[in-house]
């Protein structure tokens, strides 16, 4: 790092024009003497912990330290960091015991640090939680602005500490929850800590170095019981984190480890995405739907507006740059939408297909067999093709769930293929009661999609769900 060879002040100065800088200095509260009197230890004066100091203790107070000899008031320093005033204040007190390392090079440059200075300091920096492995994402983030928005509220001002989201293979969960922790961490320098427990998404994953080391300690929280969740609480403390439990199964026990790590860290929230949130508590579920499709009524003109095919067409034009669709290939691209239930990964899939087969036979295609167009061309990703969950899913139902899908898959009352909960009640024999609770649990898994028509709330099979479900009657 290149050495200022000004002060904290001086820094300050040359960032505004001639007097203005000192003008707008003059008016910003400077430091008390009161805080001036509570300095007791020498910038440069080596220190230990042999007087008792916890390691976040000798951070925050090494880093007050600085600010006072520069003499800048926790309000200056923010300004001239761009950092905010409670990132400040919450870095000297120990709540925040691990920095991110562009914040970090701004307090240098703020300060006028040296390079010296600048390694002391971050070797002060307490060894906190790996942040694990962040999933590679390609490609445009389209359709889930309100999801997106919802979720930061929830986790952010509505204190919501647990978020489950939860919906099929393909649907987008792993890629919102991405946008969820950038979003935070750019809002509140929150520190994200990403545990993937799908073994398919960890193997796809670009791990940066020392990843594995980082896995292991994660993992302890899901195979190491109580003693691996105490580990990580003990590093986590007060911290103000975000921590994802991504591709969470039943038998990894997200339930019992979110309530653990929720009693013992008070600051800590957890988002976990799952294809099934069997034991997770039902006000924290956030059940993701597909994008939504074109009704087959709407005009071509408006077609391109819809999120799916926004996508879609992003996904082609991102793949051949000189791809410039016309009314008839818009029209194409929204039968596809169709047939591929507005799914993220298969309209993916779809995009990369289109280097060989024009929009119009990949539409004739999927009238046939859907599948050859949903799964990925052989080596374009090390993951899972979409739908590859969809017959474990299925198998999984109950006896009365799967025949309760089976009959929605084959002949709907009427000509839309959508049921109401009574007129499935109706097909079975079964009360309104059971038939609500099945339908509940079907739509949460991601297999249903709500269509709602008028005051009615109607209920359609995913296409290749339909396709598995017509086979599925116990």
């Amino acid at each position: 790092m290149q050495t200022p060879s000004v002060s904290g002040i001086g820094l300050i100065s040359t960032r505004l024009p001639g007097w203005e800088a000192q003008m707008a200095l003059s008016r910003e509260p400077t430091v008390s003497a009161a805080e001036l009197i509570k300095q007791t230890v020498a910038i440069d004066f080596p220190q230990g912990e042999a007087d008792g100091d916890r390691p976040e203790a000798t951070f925050g107070r090494r880093l007050r330290d600085l600010r006072l000899q520069s003499g800048l008031s926790q309000k200056q320093l923010a300004r001239s960091s761009t950092l905010s005033i409670r990132a400040i204040r919450d870095l000297e007190n120990g709540r925040v015991r691990q920095p991110r390392a562009d914040s970090l090079r701004l307090l240098g440059d703020a300060l006028g640090l040296s390079a010296a200075q600048m390694k002391r300091l971050a070797n002060d920096i307490p060894a906190g939680p790996p942040a694990g492995v962040e999933p590679a994402m390609s490609g445009p983030f389209i359709g889930r602005d309100h999801e997106l928005a919802a979720l930061v509220t929830m986790l952010g001002a509505e204190h919501h500490r647990l978020v489950t989201i939860a919906g099929i293979e393909g649907v987008g969960k792993t890629r919102l929850a991405l946008e969820v922790a950038h979003a935070l961490e750019a809002a509140e320098q929150a520190t994200v800590l990403w545990l993937p427990l799908d073994e398919e998404r960890l193997r796809g994953a670009k791990a940066p170095v020392g990843a594995s080391e980082q896995l292991t300690l994660l993992r302890q929280v899901v195979n190491g019981g109580q003693d691996g969740r105490r580990r990580l609480a003990e590093s986590i403390g007060e911290s103000a984190g975000l921590l994802v439990l991504d591709g969470a199964r039943p038998e990894d026990g997200p339930a019992d480890i979110a309530a653990d790590l929720l009693a013992a860290c008070p600051r800590l929230r957890i988002l976990v995405t799952t294809r099934n949130p069997v034991g997770m508590p039902l006000d924290t579920l956030f059940p993701l739907a597909p994008l939504p499709v074109p009704p087959s009524d709407t005009e071509s003109a408006d077609l391109d507006k819809v999120a799916s095919v926004t996508l879609l067409l992003a996904q082609m034009k991102r793949i051949r740059p000189a791809f410039h669709p016309d009314s008839h290939v818009v029209a194409e691209a929204a039968r596809i939408c169709r047939a591929l239930d507005g799914l993220p990964a298969a309209l993916e899939s779809a995009a990369q297909w289109s280097l060989i087969y024009s929009l119009r036979q990949l539409s004739q295609q999927l009238t046939v067999e859907p599948l050859t167009v949903a799964r990925r061309p052989h080596g374009s990703h090390r993951r899972p093709d979409t739908y590859t969950s969809v017959h474990h899913t299925v198998a999984a139902l109950s006896g009365r769930q799967r025949d309760l899908l089976a009959a929605m898959s084959r002949n709907a009352p009427g000509p839309d293929d959508d049921w109401s909960v009574p007129e499935v009640a109706d097909e079975m024999g079964l009360s309104a009661a059971e038939c609500a609770n099945d339908i509940y649990h079907l739509l949460i898994l991601g297999i249903l999609r709500r269509v709602d028509h008028h005051d009615v709330a109607k209920f359609k099979v995913l296409n290749i769900v339909s396709f598995a479900g017509q086979n599925a009657a116990a």
